[in-house]
């Protein structure tokens, strides 16, 4: 590669766009060219990542704001990206998503753990970010779909047993610790650290939506249920 690419990234005041944005600042390849947040226009990104503070002078700049790029990241709540998928995708040859939107291939899926897709069409377009799954296709894409996180792990544990032969795949029961940070920056009853410290408590027992994610992507998609317990863990 020669040159340096230009990359900007919408939604980059939660956790998810602000840790994508540390790992940015540092890649020999990237230029950092703008970082939205409507709440934080015209902030500096140190306002809200304090870890940032003297590694970028950028300030936040609203959606409507946006400018062309070489790469595009949504780090936006779920639906969002996919309802305003043309008007995003215009703005650069490359779209890397964090969201679920179109992490899924098969629309059945999607429906059952999060309902109506706006843009079903695009399903199975975008590369499903495990490159420990699918490095050589991650290579050349354009459309990539980031993992969510307890997918990941379980896949991470899961694929390489069932690849193996060493685990049946029989009902697979999986139990995740997560922390407050896995529901992001914005803090609810759940989720915020009076209600949640030194306890746990049982999230979503009859079905997390990562459960969707697992199966689509382990070799001879066996029966797998997740159950996740949140702790006051960061």
């Amino acid at each position: 590669m020669t040159g340096k690419k230009t990359l900007s990234i919408v939604g980059a005041s939660g956790y998810a766009g602000g840790e994508f944005l540390r790992l940015a600042l540092s890649h020999p390849y990237l230029e950092v060219k703008q970082v939205t947040s409507r709440r934080f226009a015209g902030e500096p990104v140190h306002f809200v990542h304090p870890n940032l503070r003297g590694r970028t002078s950028l300030k936040f700049v609203p959606p409507e704001g946006l400018e062309p790029a070489d790469i595009l990241v949504l780090a936006l709540p779920h639906g969002v990206f996919a309802r305003e998928f043309e008007r995003y995708a215009a703005l650069a040859p490359v779209l890397i998503d964090l969201s679920a939107d179109f992490r899924l291939k098969e629309l059945e899926l999607y429906r059952r753990y999060y309902g109506e897709h706006p843009r079903p069409d695009l399903l199975g377009r975008f590369v499903y970010a495990v490159p420990e799954l699918y490095r050589e296709a991650l290579k050349g894409a354009d459309w990539i779909a980031g993992a969510g996180c307890n997918a990941t792990a379980t896949l991470l544990g899961l694929y390489p047993l069932l690849k193996a032969g060493v685990l049946k795949p029989t009902p697979i029961f999986v139990t995740l610790l997560i922390s407050t940070s896995a529901a992001g920056a914005e803090a609810t009853p759940a989720s915020h650290h009076p209600e949640r410290a030194g306890s746990l408590r049982v999230y979503k027992p009859t079905g997390h939506r990562h459960t969707a994610e697992v199966v689509e992507n382990l070799p001879g998609r066996p029966e797998v249920h997740l159950t996740a317990i949140a702790t006051d863990r960061v």
